[in-house]
């Protein structure tokens, strides 16, 4: 768990040789609770900024198609997993699908991973954006050849499978563009809560 910091896990610094090769590609991931987000908030605490590669002039910006096949099947290998270990299936959310679509965007504007660029909200703010009612969020980002060599980097990354695993999330929204012959992945996770019931005066 990263705890809101932009660098990479340790894990993807210190993995053994037989996880160097599986992660071949990059990844990268992140998991908050509303609490530890609100207590960040609360101590003024701030994290030192990263510079975001900017892209020249000369350069154009890239190109990219979103893969809707990829995405459905990013759930699909997600449940199946989690049925494996025994968690409840995830139930895909258009709003957090949505969500990580930008997202995914914006990762290949800047032609790379993060969690947070310069100027926008962290994670627990950008997903509550949505209007779903969330008290415990995570991320995972990635870019690989295939949806099946990201998904199987990211199960081998113990911080990833964590969050795809986690038993406490019931919903995700799934992201998957191609760009520059890379598949771009984003999976935002989340405990929803049930909607408050609307009450009239009578």
């Amino acid at each position: 768990m990263r705890d809101g910091k932009r660098n990479f896990p340790p894990v993807l610094r210190s993995t053994s040789n037989a996880m160097s090769r599986a992660l071949f590609a990059t990844v990268a991931m992140l998991a908050l609770n509303i609490g530890s987000c609100f207590a960040q908030e609360v101590s003024g605490a701030t994290q030192p900024s990263q510079p975001t590669p900017k892209m020249t002039s000369a350069q154009t910006s890239p190109t990219s198609l979103e893969d809707s096949a990829a995405e459905s099947a990013l759930l699909e290998l997600a449940n199946q997993s989690r049925q494996q270990a025994g968690a409840p299936p995830l139930r895909r959310s258009e709003d957090l699908s949505e969500e990580a679509r930008a997202y995914a965007r914006l990762m290949i504007k800047n032609q790379q991973l993060s969690h947070q660029f310069d100027g926008e909200p962290s994670l627990m703010p950008r997903l509550l954006e949505t209007g779903l009612r969330l008290d415990r969020v995570g991320e995972n980002v990635a870019y690989n050849a295939s949806v099946g060599k990201a998904f199987e980097a990211l199960m081998q990354s113990p911080p990833h499978r964590r969050n795809l695993l986690d038993p406490s999330f019931n919903t995700a929204g799934f992201a998957a563009f191609w760009s520059n012959g890379r598949l771009y992945v984003v999976q935002d996770f989340a405990h929803q809560l049930p909607q408050l019931a609307s009450t009239s005066a009578k």
